[in-house]
């Protein structure tokens, strides 16, 4: 059965107020080819974060009503950490609806969830012109949105950016991974009179889960931090066995990695991205500091704890 949001939901008479770092949001969205969907929660907070009572919904095609809530129950947030909730679609033999979600996305997941398509009611079927949000109380109280609801019906997508070969147009919401940024520090709690992506999200291509499974928040640094903060940022950190992923604002071209003393210990001076992966599972315990050098020459030193 279909639920309202009701309008009085956005008044603020009925919002739960959502001051900055103390409930979860979005922090990712990957809106991939075929059955490759998911969503990352994070929490800003110091604690752990129970989700009983939080729940998933979609607003198909600019509609203003949502299909079926799926729970959240049973799952739990770690401070400052995220959970990867990912598209139920895991049996290779699958067909059609059924395709298979590819095995990089699968093994980021924390949780599947809607393995049956059920005519769409499902939140975890999302394509590009369909809004998202994160609720609690049943479905009554709004704690994050990504896109807008009742854009329209037979609405295309947000955020067009171009025209492919045919003329059709592209939008940012369609065939891209959307990586909330950094300074942003709460939910969107109210419907929005309009949805840009790239004001709030980082726009990345269709199929990158590089960044899965951990999330740079404004939440975890000082106001000293933030103010000199660089456009280069790495996760996770302390690193583990697995690569160490970078994002930039501009296109870099190498990076270096240096010890406590001086010395170099790996460049790569052939990138040419602003998203890559640093393998770090040779590296001995210890701190360094990567060196990362633009297509302008600019240099951003980052500090890494193996």
């Amino acid at each position: 059965m279909k639920k309202h949001l009701l309008i009085a939901l956005f008044s603020v008479s009925t919002l739960i107020s959502q001051a900055q770092c103390t409930e979860i949001f979005i922090s990712e969205v990957v809106e991939g080819w075929s059955n490759n969907k998911a969503v990352e929660i994070y929490n800003p907070t110091n604690q752990t974060k129970n989700l009983n009572g939080y729940g998933i919904v979609r607003f198909q095609n600019g509609s203003t009503t949502y299909g079926s809530i799926s729970p959240l129950d049973g799952y739990s947030i770690s401070p400052f950490g995220v959970i990867v909730i990912v598209l139920d679609k895991r049996d290779s033999l699958g067909t059609g609806l059924e395709a298979p979600i590819w095995d990089e996305l699968q093994l980021l997941a924390d949780a599947f969830i809607n393995p049956n398509y059920d005519n769409g009611i499902w939140p975890m079927y999302f394509n590009g012109n369909d809004a998202l949000a994160i609720v609690s109380n049943n479905g009554n109280t709004l704690i994050d949105l990504y896109g807008r609801i009742g854009e329209g019906t037979g609405f295309g997508g947000w955020s067009a950016y171009g025209t492919d070969a045919t003329g059709t147009t592209l939008y940012a919401s369609q065939d891209h991974t959307q990586k909330r940024k950094s300074n942003v520090v709460s939910g969107v709690t109210t419907n929005p009179s309009s949805f840009d992506v790239f004001a709030q999200y980082d726009t990345l291509p269709a199929n990158t889960f590089d960044f899965l499974g951990g999330h740079v928040c404004d939440c975890t640094v000082s106001v000293s931090e933030i103010n000199n903060r660089t456009s280069v940022q790495m996760y996770p950190n302390p690193a583990g066995v697995a690569p160490v992923s970078f994002i930039s604002e501009v296109v870099i071209s190498r990076y270096q990695i240096i010890d406590v003393n001086g010395k170099l210990v790996f460049s790569e001076n052939n990138v040419n991205q602003i998203f890559g992966r640093i393998e770090t599972a040779e590296l001995p315990s210890g701190f360094y500091h990567i060196q990362f050098t633009d297509v302008t020459g600019a240099v951003t030193t980052q500090k890494l704890i193996k």
